[in-house]
């Protein structure tokens, strides 16, 4: 190999002979030695930038899933390390070291599947959502409407409207959303997240997916306390066990990601995708069943995205044939509800990392999960002196929005309700005070459309005995042949007497059916 090394000696001895002079010189060596310097300077920001991208972090085939999601959020322009890192070099240093962590799982194949969320790992959130956000800024109270589509032939559409209360109002005698991040709000809550070492937790915040004990304090200094009920199993025994699920659980203050956990990255349930897709007119309303037959495919065990566009293909086959007339007078309105149909399954399920929307419950509200039936489900009671007492975390409609309103067309009350709505029993006594007859003009025409009035009216819950309801409820609706429980009530309030379940519920509905 000695021609070799001579070889290549030829070659490189002109370029060692004009260097050497040149090298000799500091001051074009600190120039040369400054500018890589600089090179490398920007080359590292640069890479450290582009590392700090949803192209970047997307890159893992495991973040699928959240980049998608992330694209169609309102954060969409949101970077992804302007949520996810935190301030200064330690914050920096902290997301690059779980980066790597991640990266190494991903190499031996060693990940959770589905990724779980990223709540108990965020900077705080004063330094995310506080940098665009305030939470203490006066807002006006916000209407919010929402359309949904039964599984009947007509796909029947059906308007639901409330009214937010999103600041505090000395009139309505009520306190803004907001209060809850504002003061100092404790809980000790279960939930994946919450079983971590609370040693390798710090002070991050987490989600919990149930809150066992709540804590307040008021701007007078006097503090308050409230435990669920089931996690109680004598009165007076309340106080200690209070003691017990702060020394074994985490407490956490109350923050941003409590509510809005998904903010980011979320998974809309197929459901409430579909209809949606309708009300845009992405899909068809007037195709025969599309709601119940569309929520069937999309919401179906397939082992692969294949599978569920096969399955897609075959119910756009089976309209194409049973119902031709849609497919030959509007052929590319046809084809974009089958196509809506399949980017509703791609952006809530994906088989191969176990998503699905249920596996990333909205804590925002209370209609997608538990949320704020968390607290707000009648079912957490007030501490004093140790024992639990009959006074309950608020829990009426009317604690956080106005009472919704429903139907093909919906009207709300803006004003404040009189003196009489106060009690706890108006919507069983209305009847006897809202008459045209009465003095102080408190009529229902005064201030509801008959839309309104029809939301109970035709439900059936007015039919039933609600004095009688504690034991025999379930006979009771089946007698009325309605299903009032889901009309009127969500699941967790349901939970609080049937933890296990509400079977009772589901066969008085299938029952209603018939």
């Amino acid at each position: 190999m000695s021609w070799l090394r001579r070889a290549v000696a030829l070659i490189l001895f002109p370029f060692v002979r004009i260097a050497r002079p040149v090298t000799s010189r500091p001051l074009v060596l600190a120039i040369v030695a400054g500018t890589t310097a600089v090179g490398v300077t920007v080359a590292g920001v640069e890479s450290l930038t582009w590392m700090e991208t949803a192209s970047f972090c997307g890159r893992c085939h495991t973040m699928t899933p959240e980049l998608e999601a992330h694209e169609l959020s309102t954060h969409a322009d949101v970077e992804c390390a302007e949520c996810h890192v935190g301030k200064g070099i330690v914050g920096l240093a902290r997301a690059k070291i779980g980066g790597m962590r991640q990266m190494l799982a991903l190499i031996a194949g060693d990940y959770a599947r589905p990724i779980p969320e990223a709540a108990d790992a965020m900077p705080p959130p004063d330094e995310t959502c506080g940098r665009c956000h305030n939470p203490g800024r006066e807002r006006s109270n916000r209407l919010l409407v929402r359309s949904h589509y039964a599984e009947d032939e007509k796909n029947t559409g059906e308007q639901v409207a409330l009214v937010l209360r999103l600041s505090d109002s000395a009139e309505q005698e009520t306190r803004g959303i907001h209060w809850h991040v504002l003061s100092k709000v404790e809980y000790v809550g279960t939930g994946e997240s919450v079983e971590k070492d609370k040693a390798e937790s710090h002070a991050e915040p987490f989600t919990a997916s149930e809150i066992q004990w709540i804590g307040v304090e008021r701007p007078n200094g006097t503090t308050e306390q409230y435990i669920a009920k089931s996690a109680v199993e004598i009165s007076e025994q309340a106080g200690q066990r209070a003691v017990e699920l702060k020394a074994n659980g985490k407490v956490a203050r109350m923050n941003c990601y409590d509510c809005h956990n998904r903010v980011g990255h979320d998974f809309p349930l197929p459901s409430r995708a579909i209809d949606d897709a309708i009300t845009d007119r992405r899909i068809d309303q007037s195709m025969p069943f599309i709601k119940k037959r569309g929520l069937e495919v999309v919401t179906g065990s397939y082992a692969n995205p294949e599978e569920a566009l096969a399955a897609i293909r075959r119910l756009q086959s089976f309209y194409h044939g049973q119902y031709p007339n849609f497919s030959l007078a509007d052929p590319e309105k046809f084809a974009k509800t089958f196509q809506t149909l399949w980017e509703i399954y791609k952006t809530s399920t994906h088989p191969e990392m176990s998503v699905a929307a249920e596996a990333f419950p909205n804590f925002l509200g209370h209609t997608a999960s538990a949320g704020c039936f968390r607290c707000h489900d009648g079912g957490h009671y007030k501490i004093v002196d140790g024992r639990l007492t009959g006074e309950a975390i608020p829990s009426a409609c009317s604690t956080c929005h106005s009472f919704p309103s429903a139907g093909q067309a919906t009207s709300l009350p803006i004003g404040s309700p009189p003196t009489s709505h106060k009690s706890r029993l108006w919507v069983f006594d209305h009847k006897m005070v809202a008459t045209s007859a009465d003095p102080a003009g408190q009529t229902c025409g005064g201030c509801h459309a008959r839309s309104y009035c029809s939301n109970c009216h035709e439900s059936g819950a007015t039919l039933v005995k609600h004095d009688a309801m504690l034991f025999n409820h379930a006979a009771i609706i089946r007698n009325t042949g309605e299903s009032a429980c889901a009309y009127c009530h969500q699941k967790p309030f349901c939970a609080r007497c049937h933890p296990n379940g509400t079977a009772a519920a589901s066969g008085t509905t299938a029952a209603a059916k018939k």
